[in-house]
């Protein structure tokens, strides 16, 4: 595997393809494409092996049974990174911005959204496109919550088959 892999976050968004992976895919599929994870976790005393594999930033959740990804999520960039798996297009996935921000840019790519509050974050809410990508923004007020300032501070795409 080499620094050649390009994923466009564009792409993502628009169609749930984080470069050639999506929910759904088997975990050898992900491993061929991105190669070892730098970091695993979730292993559990019923199921040692790892069920998040992460690469810079971002985590590829991985069914119970461990053979396929269940969710491609990330809570907590700053500068959006793969570490030294892949170049990536940030696009606006770089400091917090602001949903209005985010707003503009979706809309200037003629990417369909809607607005929706998250149930269990009273200082959060979501834009969902789509292709089910989950855009996360907190509202600031709640300085324990990561980012802990105003904006877009993660994403989330779901295989809802699962």
């Amino acid at each position: 595997m080499t620094q050649s892999i390009f994923i466009s976050m564009r792409q993502f968004l628009r169609t749930g393809r984080f470069g050639e992976i999506q929910p759904g895919d088997s975990t050898e599929k992900l491993r061929t494409y991105l190669g070892e994870p730098s970091t695993v976790g979730g292993s559990r005393t019923k199921n040692r092996k790892p069920g998040v594999w992460k690469y810079g930033d971002v985590e590829f959740h991985l069914t119970e049974n461990r053979e396929r990804v269940w969710m491609i999520f990330c809570d907590s960039f700053k500068e959006l990174q793969m570490g030294n798996t892949a170049a990536l297009d940030r696009w606006f996935f770089h400091g917090h911005p602001a949903c209005e921000l985010v707003e503009r840019e979706l809309s200037g790519a003629e990417m369909a959204f809607h607005r929706m509050d998250i149930a269990h974050g009273p200082t959060a809410y979501m834009l969902r496109l789509d292709s089910g990508v989950e855009l996360m923004f907190s509202t600031g007020t709640d300085p324990a919550m990561w980012p802990g300032c105003p904006g877009l501070f993660g994403f989330q795409l779901v295989d809802k088959r699962e």
